[in-house]
């Protein structure tokens, strides 16, 4: 069985990396870079504006990472068929089981690693422990993600809600003391008791570990899968998800400013599919949201700038795909239309949607900014930057789509 779970992972980690190289493209890594350099330097300024003992600041960690020690579910990698063909096997699964589990440790354990190496220089400036603690608290936190995870392989069994709810709760009031006695007490009896939860916590879903519950195993991962394919699906087209379609009668309004004549044919189709359309409506409204969040809390003029024009470039880039919405529809190749009108709509839309967002932008810098010129100029390059993103680079993109 352990044979069995290996070949799958391989399958699947080639499944995945597919799409890694389309959502780690040159654009998303210089966006990456460029916010990581600016919240660094931000980051460490404003440590340096905090008095030593303050504890508020420990209080916020400590929240912080209660947060995290949730993420990553258990990845079985169970398929539709297994019901079939594994369930006279079910009682040797447990290698495969076992397998999956020291699998689905990976993720969290690493992105733990980041997350406390992050916040490390802020819990030492503004409270009694120094970096040697660094170690004991990331032990801490691997235990205690080891025992929410291995909790949380209770949910492939026939095992109710309530009692699932239950052990959730008793863990987390475990996690909190951990953690509390790690940042506020002692780091080393911080871990033992963290420790001593995963010890538990292992012993406690030994002896519940029978009965598979086939149907939940199989949506839960094909829940996790989903999830993962919804993130990719922000830079790519996946074939897993199927768009999902509203009718959102409260902008039926919008769509009647576009006058029902030939030119605009496709400027219609094209406001339609992302009005009623779930993908790019709802990519549009997050990174709008995530941008003015970020430009809410930068006060300098020229990170301001850096973060709005990357933000409006990187929702026009994400947008473009649209332009293919109806390229294999029969009837729209019917149409008395030119083929010059798509990309002339296309680029029109981008133009009053990308206009929007930089308004958006532009009113939220104005009011993280203290100076009038400063204000002047992000909100003048927010609009120069809609403007030579949609007249320049988006008809050279559309070109080398339509070849």
């Amino acid at each position: 069985m352990h044979e069995l779970f290996k070949k799958r992972l391989g399958n699947h980690q080639r499944h995945i990396q597919k799409y890694l190289r389309y959502v780690f493209n040159d654009h998303f890594v210089l966006i990456c870079v460029f916010l990581l350099g600016g919240v660094g330097l931000y980051y460490s300024e404003f440590i340096k504006t905090l008095p030593s003992h303050f504890w508020p600041a420990s209080v916020v960690i400590l929240f912080v990472l209660l947060a995290i020690l949730p993420l990553g579910n258990f990845a079985t990698l169970t398929q539709e068929a297994d019901i079939v063909f594994l369930l006279p096997k079910e009682s040797a699964l447990k290698d495969y089981f076992k397998s999956a589990f020291y699998y689905s440790l990976l993720l969290p354990f690493f992105i733990e690693l980041l997350i406390l190496g992050f916040l490390m220089p802020l819990l030492v400036a503004t409270s009694s422990l120094d970096f040697s603690a660094f170690f004991l608290l990331l032990i801490s936190l691997w235990s205690l993600k080891f025992a929410q995870l291995k909790l949380a392989t209770l949910k492939i069994y026939q095992v109710s809600w309530q009692f699932l709810r239950q052990v959730e709760v008793v863990w987390f009031i475990a996690a909190a003391i951990c953690l509390g006695v790690s940042i506020f007490l002692n780091a080393f009896i911080g871990v033992l008791l963290a420790l001593v939860t995963a010890i538990g916590a292992q012993q406690f879903v030994t002896k519940r570990e029978d009965n598979l519950d086939w149907e939940k195993m199989i949506h839960l991962e094909k829940s996790r899968l989903h999830r993962i394919y919804q993130f990719i699906n922000l830079f790519t087209d996946v074939p897993e998800i199927t768009a999902t379609v509203k009718r959102r009668a409260y902008l039926d309004g919008i769509l009647r400013q576009i006058k029902p004549i030939q030119r605009n044919t496709y400027l219609y189709l094209y406001a339609r599919r992302f009005v009623r359309g779930s993908e790019y409506s709802g990519l549009f409204l997050r990174l709008v949201i995530i941008g003015s969040l970020l430009l809410y809390f930068v006060h300098d003029l020229y990170f301001s700038l850096g973060l709005g024009i990357l933000f409006i470039y990187m929702i026009g880039f994400q947008l473009i795909p649209l332009y293919n919405q109806f390229r294999y529809m029969i009837l729209t190749q019917l149409y008395p239309v030119a083929s010059l009108q798509k990309a002339k709509a296309l680029q029109f839309l981008l133009f009053i949607l990308l206009a929007v967002a930089a308004l958006i932008f532009a009113l939220i810098a104005n009011i993280a900014l203290s100076n009038w010129t400063d204000r002047f100029l992000v909100t003048i390059a927010y609009f120069l930057m809609v403007f030579f993103f949609t007249k320049w680079y988006v008809p050279s993109r559309l070109k080398k789509m339509a070849s």
